[in-house]
């Protein structure tokens, strides 16, 4: 019976969890420019946070070679007037802290607003394995232009091989709007267990109450 109440607890648990947050994870595909040399990579998809925030993580980032030299710039989309996107893209180093406070000392990947993506960027030290710092926000409409709103920090490790091709090798975003560990996806949520910690202690209690009970009447029985 104990068994069956932990599992019921952890069901209704999870399913609060979830209808809280939305985050299946970041989606990529890359499109390959032969006139320019150059290889357009997209990430998106779309953010539900712990607050009720709402952000699209819809980004084209391109990469070119020079001299053996890859380079990647990212697209802005902040000062489109039907649909602007607020996303920003650095280079982060394995274990380094993205968040609100760290994000601008990192080094930015070249944003760029038009349709020049073969030229510039910022040079990847080594391509075959590194890592890129998200920032994501979601746009409010303001009294004279949209504004931006609460913000979610995440990170991508990717490869690029000889050709620009692009793997994808790990991603993780913090769904509350805290840092983000690059490299390090987090264990299963704190609160999480310590629900689940709280329901086993009070079925341990229960337990403890009914043997007591039990033993009491049997000593008034014997008596």
């Amino acid at each position: 019976m104990r068994v069956v109440v932990v599992i019921a607890i952890l069901v209704f648990i999870e399913g609060a969890f979830a209808a809280a947050v939305d985050w299946s994870g970041i989606l990529t595909m890359q499109n390959w420019y032969a006139s320019k040399g150059t290889m357009e990579y997209v990430f998106g998809n779309s953010i539900q946070g712990e607050g009720g925030g709402h952000a699209e993580v819809f980004s084209l980032i391109y990469g070119h070679a020079t001299n053996g030299n890859v380079y990647l710039k990212h697209k802005d989309f902040s000062g489109e007037s039907l649909n602007p996107t607020f996303n920003w893209w650095a280079l982060a180093l394995y274990g380094e802290i993205v968040s609100e406070e760290t994000f601008g000392s990192l080094v930015a990947i070249e944003d760029f607003y038009g349709n020049d993506i073969s030229s510039g960027g910022t040079l990847i030290e080594n391509p075959k394995d590194f890592y890129m710092a998200l920032k994501v926000s979601e746009v409010l409409m303001g009294p004279d232009d949209y504004e931006v709103g609460q913000s979610w920090y995440g990170w991508v490790h990717v490869s690029i091989d000889d050709d620009l091709h692009m793997t994808l090798l790990g991603a993780d975003i913090n769904l509350s709007g805290g840092e983000v560990t690059a490299g390090v996806t987090p264990e299963p949520s704190v609160a999480l267990l310590l629900l689940l910690g709280g329901a086993l202690l009070a079925l341990r209690r229960q337990k403890c109450y009914n043997d007591r009970r039990a033993n009491m009447s049997i000593g008034n029985l014997q008596t």
